[in-house]
């Protein structure tokens, strides 16, 4: 599979205007910018992804699922955040590690929250 990188930078540029949503007017070319540094920032994982057989479009999935569920304003241009969850949520999806007894029981925990999430999708 190749990546939809029209859909990667609409997806960042989304979730760069989330981020940066203020009650007053916010330059376009900022958001741009940050959308751009998102987008560096995601694609920095196509490598592992399609080394590992994976279909590149993750990437792409996974900064939407950021945009839902963490892109507030309060983490304005800020991309530490950006990076470190979606170096966590690619790791969920592509493992790179064996994972020992104990922390494997960490994956129970996440089939039952993935199991609730998918519950409450909305069509």
């Amino acid at each position: 599979m190749k990546l939809d990188s029209d859909e990667l930078k609409s997806a960042c540029f989304d979730i760069a205007r989330n981020t940066m949503w203020s009650q007053k007017l916010v330059d376009v070319d900022e958001i741009t910018d940050l959308a751009n540094r998102f987008e560096n920032i995601a694609r920095s994982h196509l490598e592992y992804i399609e080394d590992k057989g994976r279909d590149p479009n993750l990437i792409t999935r996974a900064v939407r699922y950021l945009e839902h569920s963490q892109a507030i304003p309060a983490m304005g241009k800020d991309t530490d955040w950006f990076s470190e969850m979606l170096q966590a949520l690619i790791e969920l999806a592509c493992p790179n590690v064996v994972l020992d007894k104990r922390a494997g029981e960490f994956l129970n925990d996440l089939e039952e929250g993935i199991a609730e999430a998918k519950a409450s999708i909305e069509s």
